[in-house]
């Protein structure tokens, strides 16, 4: 097997999931180190739609999950069982959740100057333009719903998933501004 690791601020092409061979398989880093996934979501069938989708992408980057958002911010603050969680690169969070719901656990999130950098992909079933709103204006980087067709959820996954790993520019990590085209 052919393992790569792709670092999104050096000159390596950005590769899509359907440029991933059978037998290769992709590491993406920043800062040389891989970069984590964190899965926020009540209904274990999405967590492993999720999984199932960035795996298709022969990504193999650390993924892990949690079922809520008091678990989410546990693992982001590494307490308790999460004590050496690691600190994730991409956080898929969603909204309808018990406890402690998604769009409180944003907000906990975007609040804290050490984790508002981390890309928040909301990926839930809510379609109502008011928390498509409350989500923005708290801080998500990205609003996808979950489609009800398998084929067409693992598509969504699949560009956010490469959309902020591969394609997005950080104010911290990015492209050297000689290799940009003016």
């Amino acid at each position: 097997m052919i393992s790569e690791s792709i670092n999104p601020d050096q000159d390596a092409p950005a590769l899509s999931c359907a440029q991933a061979t059978r037998d290769e398989s992709i590491t993406i880093t920043r800062d040389e180190q891989p970069i984590t996934i964190l899965l926020v979501d009540d209904d274990a069938d999405c967590r492993l739609l999720i999984r199932d989708a960035i795996s298709e992408c022969k990504v193999n980057n650390e993924v892990h999950e949690v079922s809520n958002g008091q678990q989410a911010l546990a693992f982001l603050y590494q307490t308790g069982c999460y004590a050496h969680a690691p600190r994730p690169g991409l956080i898929y969070l969603d909204i309808e959740m018990p406890g402690l719901d998604g769009l409180e656990t944003l907000r906990r999130i975007k609040s804290d100057p050490t984790l508002s950098d981390i890309p928040i992909v909301m990926m839930t079933g809510v379609c109502g333009e008011q928390e498509m709103q409350t989500a923005a204006r708290l801080g998500a980087n990205s609003y996808t719903l979950k489609p009800a067709n398998a084929e067409q959820f693992v598509s969504t996954v699949l560009a956010s998933t490469n959309y902020w790993l591969m394609v997005h520019q950080y104010p911290q990590h990015h492209l050297p501004q000689e290799r940009c085209r003016r």
